[in-house]
């Protein structure tokens, strides 16, 4: 898993600003709320790397990833990382799956968002002054 992150990581980090949609204010496949300055990028852009990433994290989970969002903030990782976390609705439960270093210093980590009827896998990536969001509505298998 490390591995494939580190290759992934490389191309992720090099996208987001050029493949950006638009500024978002509430995320379209979840309805949380986001923190300011939150880009999303396109689904014919989400790159094949992180659409694997997230398959493997949801099929871990015994499932399947149906929809698919990736979102991208610059800022303060930790502010960002606070406001989102006041965001998302007090139903859903916070489990972490795994986390790790990147190899240009920051580090990620792959979790699950569940409440009694939705699941989300995510891979959330955070640099020095960055963050990269990816998750994932998640189907049973």
């Amino acid at each position: 898993m490390r591995l494939k992150f580190s290759l992934f990581l490389i191309a992720a980090l090099l996208v987001p600003t050029a493949l950006a949609s638009d500024f978002v204010t509430k995320s379209n496949m979840t309805g949380f709320q986001l923190p300011k300055g939150a880009l999303e990028l396109t689904d014919e852009d989400f790159s094949d790397e992180m659409v694997g990433l997230l398959d493997e994290v949801a099929d871990n989970l015994n499932g399947k990833c149906k929809y698919h969002e990736l979102l991208y903030w610059e800022g303060k990782p930790a502010a960002i990382a606070k406001d989102l976390n006041a965001k998302i609705p007090k139903t859903f439960k916070f489990e972490s799956l795994d986390t790790g270093d990147t190899e240009d210093g920051g580090g990620y980590e792959q979790f699950v968002l569940k409440d009694p009827k939705t699941w989300y896998a995510g891979v959330w990536i955070q640099g020095e002054k960055d963050v990269i969001l990816a998750w994932c509505s998640v189907v049973k298998k």
